[in-house]
């Protein structure tokens, strides 16, 4: 490790995470690891520009963390490995070992997962029985040469692996994949070898890894700690797990163990915690395996670790050997970076709000983050110096404004905010009285770089002609973000009863509350309950056919049920028909009456309007502006901050 010195003062306040570890026959330069997650869809298709992953994954590699497990190749093993998928992983493993990073290719199928549709080249979903996934696809039951013809792929993928230069691979045998599939009674039921023997195919495939990349390099299993499954409902338990890793251990073959928890499906919320956990839930479970096992190989603790303070602290415990902090890393690529230097206070945290996963499972060919926009696109939106400093003014302190003022004082300009509001953060910051109270760190960060910037930030300040006269910018941001409808919408009601969700959430409901959410999204659900949490009786009410179909898959694996047992009632597919004072009458679409009820608050999650009222005054006095955010099209904060910083690099 290289010695402590003015430049790298973090390495006398975090010794442990900075420290090198042996894994096998490889020295890993520090303990911080960021695990395997499928982030880029053009990477894997032969036929599509490569170059976003390969940054995406160089940049944190020279961010430095220590060791990085590259995304899967998740086309069928059964199928050829193309001379052009050869050599991008090699450009891969040569740029980011460039950066002093050491690189694994994780190994993995996903079996009797999700739906074989979506591609028309693709086989049936293979399982070792018959089964079928949640999305509700069966399966073809894979013969014995077949299995054997599935473990032929990962040793194509294996042998990929060491040509390319990669420091080693890991088997995925969790998140309720096939490796996890095959240990597991409901998914592999089989009365010849591979059933009566449910580590067969995970052993097999752990020799078959070992062969191909030789005793030099790293052969990592991922496992989860507990499926979080009882035997009875054909899962395996935690005393089940303990024999289970036992014996794969006891291979020989295993360097390091890197550990999760549950078997997909809707642990996958537990294994991939969000905004609604403290930090490091799945670490004691962890612990406990270990104990139990015992495990002398490293392991690697995993699950909402955020912090190097904290991840300092599992270290010297020795509840882990190492730590993951991907979803961190995701977020910030320069963490590492900052906090060897001294500036963990210059962390841009992850939140927990998880878009980048959820837009993984939703099958969008990219993952993002809900506050860093550059995710696979560090080069483009990298905040280059600007040619022509100039005076910009922002107005408004919401997602989009900060993160415009953040980034244009990056380049150069000369920036001031201005917002009517006694606290930034726009819309969002509603979020505080709510299970996302975390989210207000992407807000809380920005604040404090604008600190560190010397941008002025002035609140409680209305912008009209007369200030923009008196302050001429350059060019202004309009952020303004948007307007709720409020009783405009609701011309029969009572005074008072329609309100939004800020409002309802700041006291002003009583105790008969409807919800009405048209939007989809994460913001009525989260409104309900709160409210309901503070002994309110709610009815939650969405137009939507489901609870938030918009929500993200991990959100929703949680959040129905949580409304299920909080409010009075969660009607679906239902609209608000007429509201006369405090009667309200709720229909379907096709004017069905589904009930009546006699309320005292309305909180309508709907779309706002967009607060476009200093538009004329701008035209007015010719100054450049954009509007950006709600302001300009009334979306997700996710949206906000990227054309915040969009508008920025656009300045």
């Amino acid at each position: 490790m290289t010695e402590p010195t003015e430049h790298n003062p973090g390495e006398r306040t975090f010794p442990h995470l900075f420290s090198p570890i042996r894994i096998g026959r490889v020295e890993v330069p520090n303990r911080i690891v960021i695990t395997s997650h499928g982030a880029s869809e053009a990477f894997r298709n032969p036929a599509m520009n490569p170059d976003a992953y390969l940054e995406y994954l160089r940049r944190r590699a020279a961010g430095g963390a220590g060791l990085i497990i590259a995304q899967p190749i998740l086309s069928d093993p059964l199928h050829s490995i193309t001379a052009e998928t050869q050599d991008r992983h090699g450009r891969l493993a040569e740029l980011v070992r460039a950066e002093g990073a050491i690189l694994l290719l994780q190994l993995t199928h996903l079996g009797v997962f999700a739906r074989s549709e979506a591609d028309v080249r693709r086989p049936p979903l293979l399982g070792f029985q018959g089964s079928q996934s949640a999305a509700g696809e069966t399966a073809h039951r894979m013969t014995s040469a077949e299995i054997e013809l599935m473990i032929e792929g990962y040793r194509r993928t294996a042998q990929l692996a060491a040509a390319a230069g990669f420091d080693g691979v890991e088997v995925h045998g969790a998140h309720g994949y096939l490796v996890q599939q095959s240990l597991t009674p409901a998914f592999n039921s089989r009365d010849d070898e591979w059933g009566q023997d449910r580590t067969l195919f995970a052993r097999r495939l752990l020799a078959t890894a070992r062969n191909e990349v030789g005793p030099d390099r790293i052969v990592c299993y991922r496992t989860p700690t507990d499926d979080l499954r009882s035997p009875e409902d054909g899962g395996i338990g935690f005393t089940g797990m303990v024999r289970i890793v036992r014996e794969l251990l006891a291979t020989g073959h295993i360097d390091v163990l890197n550990t999760t928890i549950g078997d997909g499906g809707a642990s996958y919320a537990r294994a991939i915690p969000n905004y609604r956990y403290s930090e490091a839930p799945n670490i004691p479970a962890a612990v406990r395996l270990r104990a139990a096992v015992p495990v002398e190989v490293p392991v690697i603790g995993v699950g909402r670790i955020l912090s190097a303070g904290l991840a300092e602290s599992l270290l010297a415990r020795g509840d882990c050997d190492l730590v993951a902090m991907t979803r961190a890393h995701i977020a910030d690529p320069d963490l590492v970076a900052k906090v060897r230097a001294g500036r963990s206070h210059r962390v841009r945290p992850c939140v927990g709000g998880n878009v980048c996963v959820n837009r993984k499972l939703a099958g969008y060919p990219e993952i993002s983050c809900l506050h860093n926009p550059e995710v696979l696109r560090e080069r483009d939106l990298a905040p280059t110096p600007a040619e022509r400093p100039r005076d910009v003014l922002v107005v408004g302190a919401g997602p989009a404004g900060l993160k415009a003022a953040e980034i244009a004082a990056k380049r150069g300009h000369r920036v001031r905010v201005v917002d009517a509001g006694d606290r930034p953060g726009g819309r969002l910051r509603a979020a505080e009285h709510t299970a996302a109270l975390g989210l207000l760190g992407a807000v809380d960060y920005l604040v404090s770089e604008l600190g560190e910037l010397g941008v002025e930030l002035r609140r409680g300040t209305t912008a009209d002609a007369e200030l923009l006269r008196a302050l001429a910018p350059d060019h202004v941001v309009l952020a303004t973000g948007g307007l709720p409808v409020g009783p405009d919408g609701y011309p029969d009601a009572a005074e008072g009863l329609v309100v939004d969700s800020a409002a309802a959430l700041a006291g002003r409901a009583g105790q008969r509350v409807l919800v009405y959410d048209t939007v989809g999204a994460n913001e009525g659900p989260l409104v309900a309950e709160a409210l309901a949490t503070r002994g309110l009786h709610v009815v939650f009410l969405t137009s939507c056919e489901t609870v938030m179909p918009w929500g993200g898959q991990l959100h929703r694996a949680e959040v129905p049920a949580i409304l299920r047992r909080r409010c009075t009632e969660v009607i679906t597919g239902g609209l608000l028909g007429d509201v006369d004072g405090k009667h309200v009458i709720v229909v379907r679409p096709d004017g069905e009456t589904i009930t009546e009820l006699d309320v005292d608050t309305v909180v309508a999650v709907e779309p706002p309007r967009p607060a476009l009222n200093l538009v004329p005054a701008l035209e007015r006095l010719a100054l450049p502006y954009q509007v950006v955010g709600d302001a300009l099209a009334p979306r997700t904060a996710m949206h906000a901050f990227k054309e915040g910083h969009e508008a920025a690099l656009a300045l």
